[in-house]
Order: C-alpha cells, then structure tokens, then sequence
C-alpha cells in the first residue's frame, strides 16, 4: 500500500506496504514489544493478494497465461479471494474448486463478489483425487484452465521473500529478535525466514499450527508435506523453523476478540494464534525483546461461526 501514491494505477498499486503497529495492551505485562503486520488492510482483505498477484504476474512473464484465459484453483478461502480479486482486475475469468465438507458461506461469498466461479467437489471423488496427485506441481496449464498451485508455487514463496520480508526490516531497521507466522500453506513462513535469517541468524523463527491438524508436527508430516504439494516440504527441509507450536481454536479466537476490543484490529482466526503464540514466547525471550508477527486476514471471513460473532 504505498501511501505515498496521490492516484493509483490500479487497486493491484495497494497492495504491500502495510505498516506495522505496536500492540500497546495486549502482552503488555512481558515487557516485550509486539510489532504486528495488519495484512488484512489488503485490498481483498489478506496477506494473500501478495501471493496472487505474483503468481498471476510471474506466469504472465512466462507466457503461460494469455488475455481472456480462466485461472482455476483449490480453495476454501484467502487465496480464492485473492486469485478472484486479481483474476477481476486484470481481465481473467477465475474459478475456485471449494471441497465441499469445509467451504464457508462467508469466503464463498468474497470470492463470488470478485465475480469466481465457485465449484464444489467431494475429496473422495474423481476431481479430489485428480487434485492430490496434481497438488505437487507448480502453475500449469489443464485444458482451459491455468492451475495457481498455491500450495507448490515457488511465487508464493518469493513474493512474501521479496516484499513481506523485506519490508519488516526496512520498518525495524533490521532489528528484531523474533518472528512468529501461522504454517498454513509454508509460503509466508518460508519466504520471510530464507530473508530475515539471512540477514541475522540468530532471528527466532516461530511457526503456528491448530492443533486439531498440525502439519509441521506430524508423525506422518513428510507425507502430509508432499500431498500438500512441496513449499511445506521445502520448509522442513530447509531448517529455518527454530520452534513450532499449536494452540486450539478457542485460544485463537479469544485473542482474535481481544485485539478488536483491546487494539482495534479487525482480524481473523489466524492472526489470533500468531498473537497468543507470540505472548507465549515473550515469556521466554524476556523483557526487551521485539516480536513481529503477521495479522493475517479480516474478521468478516469468519461470521459463520458463532463463537465468533460474539
């Protein structure tokens, strides 16, 4: 989000740049500081605008993607959102493949906003198993879909290396001790811990998971990792994570509500973990220590759910 525009190209010219805000309630009793990163202030409202509009570029400067083409990918949320919201800007028709077990009326609803096509499948039929077996690939081209690949797109990793990254040492001046992301797809974790540890190793690297469907911790993670489709593969093996912890839906959903009413951030699930997982390190690291972490989408994806709206 470069404020320092007076007009915009386009609503695609707002995305990035987002600030980053010290918490001045929450965590407050650590004596630690907490810089968090409201990525939800995203046109699409997630940090995932980052991730589509990289894809979409880098397969238009490959030629994979020609005018009037339809993008097509699996999502039950964030990502479709964006893919849909960057698919409207630039002119692509875009369909979302949502399994049907797990969609949510609110993020279907985003996406439909954006114009997507939305498609619901049953993981266990033909399309959910063509989706597994495809899942480790990177963007392709399936007959007249251009395929995103979230999950096995090496974009996904360097737009958050080359941007979200970057900007949290530009605003920090390089100095902090920590840096705490959810796992989800390995992309925001991947991409921000290959630059920050570069520039100081000894930067702790923290990642978040549920604990109802932890990936990184896994017995069968290996296994998991490849299904999913190889950027959480490629961060297990790159050893960067220093510490992974899972916190339950209801702590994540309580600190979410906290930094409504206590901060003024309206933010979802997600950034909710990353903010109690950062509070819980604190306690280790000690007073002084500067903790940055990422608000990761907007509360309004999650009205489904009634412990939520409370």
């Amino acid at each position: 989000m470069n404020r320092c525009l007076k007009i915009a190209g386009s609503m695609l010219d707002l995305i990035g740049e987002i600030p980053l805000v010290r918490l001045n309630r929450i965590g407050r009793e650590t004596g630690a500081e907490f810089l968090v990163k409201p990525e939800y202030l995203n046109p699409s409202g997630s940090m995932k605008d980052r991730v589509a509009a990289r894809m979409i570029e880098d397969a238009e400067r490959a030629e994979h993607l020609r005018p009037g083409d339809r993008i097509a990918e699996s999502s039950t949320g964030n990502t479709g959102a964006a893919l849909a919201f960057v698919s409207a800007v630039k002119g692509y028709r875009f369909t979302a493949f949502v399994p049907g077990d797990v969609a949510e009326p609110c993020r279907l609803s985003i996406m439909q906003a954006y114009g997507a096509e939305t498609v619901p499948f049953s993981p266990e039929g033909e399309f959910g198993a063509l989706a597994g077996r495809k899942a480790c690939l990177d963007g392709e081209r399936r007959g007249e879909f251009w395929w995103a690949r979230q999950f096995a797109n090496q974009s996904a990793v360097a737009a958050h290396g080359d941007t979200t990254a970057r900007e949290i040492l530009q605003k920090t001046d390089g100095n902090l001790q920590a840096f705490v992301a959810s796992a989800g797809s390995g992309g925001t974790l991947l991409g921000v811990a290959q630059v920050l540890k570069q520039h100081d190793p000894r930067i702790h690297v923290m990642a978040v998971e549920p604990s109802g469907s932890p990936e990184l911790m896994s017995d069968n993670a290996t296994v998991r990792t490849e299904l999913s489709g190889g950027i959480l593969a490629d961060l297990v093996e790159s050893r960067l994570v220093d510490e992974v912890v899972t916190l339950d839906d209801e702590t994540a959903i309580q600190m979410a509500n906290r930094l409504a009413r206590e901060e003024g951030m309206f933010c979802g699930i997600s950034s909710g973990a990353n903010v109690a997982a950062s509070v819980l390190l604190a306690d280790r690291l000690g007073p002084g220590c500067r903790i940055v972490t990422c608000l990761c989408d907007s509360r309004d994806r999650y009205f489904n759910r009634e412990a939520y709206i409370v």
